[in-house]
């Protein structure tokens, strides 16, 4: 019998009429159209003119997906105004038998009408209620209109949770959601493969100067400004010291200036990796992996930097406290940049510790794999 879902996920990128995802979403995809004979992205789509402002990888490939475009915005605000688009949408494709829906994308709730009586999937893989409440960089003011704006979306998805399949990037938000009388199954988001795995065992760091580096979103709730400014802190010790920050976002020319006024040398910016391969080597020319994240579900970044062999330094965040214990498989910091300078420093300071670290990391990024992570959502045998 065939089988069908609508995913309302990502946002696709479009040029000369062929579709692109970035990697991280592309091999989701993958992976995905192994339990599905026929699936629709129910995508807001951006177009590109230019070839070479396509770093992303195509889909053309995968004969059984196809996408219905929705009008592209900047952000949630921006979307408000395509309400009507997303309705028409969801009445248009009802026929479909499973809804797939990632919180907190804009309107996913509308399963709840339009796919009642079938089998419907939401998974938060994040919570931007609790991002917002932890924000220090948002005043009680700020705080209090977002949390205005913001609510009713959030209730509106909580709604459509009763009838649902739930998932959630972490315990965490799976614990919250408990007391709204929803039971969620709790996963670790990955994107890993086998080719993705590499653990060198003659690595040791530079005494006179460890080689940083954090990739991601540039964005307030991914604490950039705090690993920038460790990293100030560190170089009086250790002049030699290097930092990598791959990645854009709204933040970019912020921290950018941050580094110049703090006047920080060897902070390098790469701009956005998107092919993995490329990322990869990137990493293993690292030794440590620097987040200091305010709100997280299950940060993917983490694995990758653990499937390539390095210490990571992190803000207790998501899932992470549930899975990894602090100086065993990785080492945890507050969210300041003199405890993320004090952590770097103990691991520089003793490189028996840094190694046992990274290693037992390494083995247990292993269980994490894609396969094993989407398996557990739409897998229904």
């Amino acid at each position: 019998m065939m089988k069908t879902i609508v995913i309302q996920a990502w946002t696709v990128h479009k040029l000369d009429g062929r579709y692109f995802l970035p990697y991280s979403h592309w091999i989701y995809l993958n992976e995905i159209v192994k339990y599905f004979d026929r699936i629709c992205l129910l995508s807001p789509v951006k177009c590109w003119e230019n070839s070479n402002e396509i770093t992303m990888v195509p889909i053309a490939h995968l004969n059984n997906v196809n996408v219905y475009e929705l009008p592209y915005a900047e952000g949630y605000i921006g979307s408000l105004k395509y309400f009507r688009h997303f309705f028409k949408a969801y009445r248009e494709l009802k026929e479909y038998d499973v809804s797939y829906v990632r919180y907190p994308i804009p309107f996913g709730w509308l399963q709840k009408i339009f796919f009642s009586g079938k089998l419907r999937k939401i998974h938060f893989v994040g919570d931007p209620i609790d991002t917002i409440k932890h924000n220090p960089h948002l005043g009680r003011v700020k705080k209090l209109l977002y949390f205005i704006f913001f609510l009713p979306e959030n209730w509106l998805y909580l709604w459509a949770c009763k009838g649902a399949e739930i998932y959630t990037n972490g315990f965490h938000i799976a614990e919250r959601l408990k007391k709204y009388g929803i039971h969620a199954e709790a996963v670790v988001s990955s994107t890993l493969t086998d080719r993705d795995f590499y653990f060198d065992r003659n690595r040791r760091m530079n005494p006179r100067g460890p080689k940083l580096i954090y990739a991601g979103y540039l964005r307030k709730s991914k604490g950039v400004e705090t690993v920038i400014r460790s990293f100030s802190l560190l170089r009086a010790k250790y002049p030699l010291a290097e930092l990598t920050i791959v990645g854009t976002g709204e933040s970019e020319h912020e921290l950018r200036n941050l580094a110049s006024v703090l006047n920080v040398e060897n902070v390098n910016f790469l701009g956005h990796i998107d092919n993995r391969n490329e990322l990869n080597l990137v990493l293993r020319n690292h030794e440590i992996f620097c987040f200091a994240s305010l709100s997280e579900g299950s940060p993917r970044v983490i694995l990758e930097a653990m499937a390539n062999g390095l210490n990571v330094v992190s803000t207790p965040v998501g899932v992470l406290p549930y899975i990894f214990e602090d100086r065993n498989d990785i080492s945890f910091a507050s969210y300041d940049a003199v405890s993320f300078c004090e952590v770097i420093d103990r691991l520089v300071e003793n490189q028996d510790l840094a190694y046992r670290i990274r290693e037992k990391s390494f083995l247990k990024a292993k269980n994490f794999t894609i396969e094993k992570f989407l398996k557990k959502v739409f897998d229904e045998g």
